[in-house]
């Protein structure tokens, strides 16, 4: 008898185990992936906005350096409004995901406008290009007007985000993401509810004898513990740029520690269950056994 309870008490704590490690990887996904404030943080560390500038800046022709000088004044002026922007799209976009709202992003580029049209006056007045060479004040000053006026054509007034604007086919695939998402909530709570199942499944099996329960229950703790804690360690020195060589050199020098950052809640995840699989064995060890109870 006491041998079908092992194999049965050791196969839940099997699935324990399993438990434990998709417990783990869901938790990590919620405080990453899917935390806003994870991701602003992020972009933040990763300098994303200078990199977002540094690739406007590429798209300008080399042989405009008077333009390239004004959208580099530019673009630096603009950088902590793009990165209030990007704080207003992330947490929007992930509210929406979330099925928290709908999706209505709305960016204004009054801004955006506002600097272009100061940036464009100045360097026209301080260095004039060729073709006002001579100009008087008025004709310099009229000139600025229309391209003033070229700038309010060109950039709209607001940019709108929606699923009318976005198309079927974009919609369709952040549906999609929306379900995983949704998924994702529904398995955090059943990984719970499993983990707790089996705990009383083991004990049930073990007529709630607590030596035999601490064990099993121990060492599946410790055993998905330390599998998820060598996973981490696995992860945190993988070189993802020699898979991806097509990685920016920004991004791919600043890739360790976005993977760092994105492990660490499942390395105190590890560390915690490792901990309490580790106090499980010990007091299993420290308490009597069955037969000296008399049970």
């Amino acid at each position: 008898m006491n041998v079908v309870r092992g194999i049965f008490s050791g196969i839940f704590s099997f699935i324990l185990v399993i438990a434990l490690v998709a417990l783990g990887i869901v938790i990590t996904v919620n405080h990453t992936i899917l935390n806003p404030d994870f991701v602003i943080s992020e972009l933040d560390k990763l300098d994303a906005y200078s990199i977002i500038a540094d690739e406007v800046k590429n798209q300008v022709p080399k042989g405009e350096p008077y333009i390239a000088q004004i959208v580099d004044e530019t673009l630096t002026e603009l950088e902590p409004w793009l990165r209030e922007q990007a704080v207003t799209v992330v947490y929007s976009g992930y509210a929406y995901l979330k099925g928290e709202e709908e999706l209505n992003i709305v960016i204004p580029l009054e801004q955006v406008r506002a600097s272009l049209k100061e940036n464009l006056a100045q360097a026209i007045r301080e260095s004039p290009p060729p073709e006002l060479e001579g100009a008087s004040p008025s004709q310099i000053e009229a000139f600025i007007s229309q391209a003033c006026v070229e700038i309010d054509n060109q950039v709209p007034q607001q940019i709108e985000i929606n699923e009318a604007l976005l198309g079927p086919e974009i919609v369709t695939q952040l549906h999609k993401a929306k379900e995983i998402i949704g998924y994702i909530e529904i398995g955090y709570k059943a990984l719970i509810g499993l983990a707790a199942l089996l705990i009383l499944i083991i004990a049930l099996i073990q007529w709630w004898r607590v030596k035999p329960i601490t064990r099993y229950v121990g060492i599946s703790f410790i055993t998905g513990g330390a599998s998820s804690l060598v996973a981490t360690i696995v992860t945190g020195h993988f070189n993802f740029q020699a898979i991806q060589p097509d990685i920016p050199p920004e991004i791919g020098a600043k890739l360790p520690l976005l993977i760092s950052d994105f492990v660490y809640p499942l390395q105190i995840y590890s560390v915690g269950i490792l901990i309490v699989g580790i106090g499980l064995i010990v007091l299993s060890v420290k308490l009597k056994s069955p037969s000296a109870q008399n049970i």
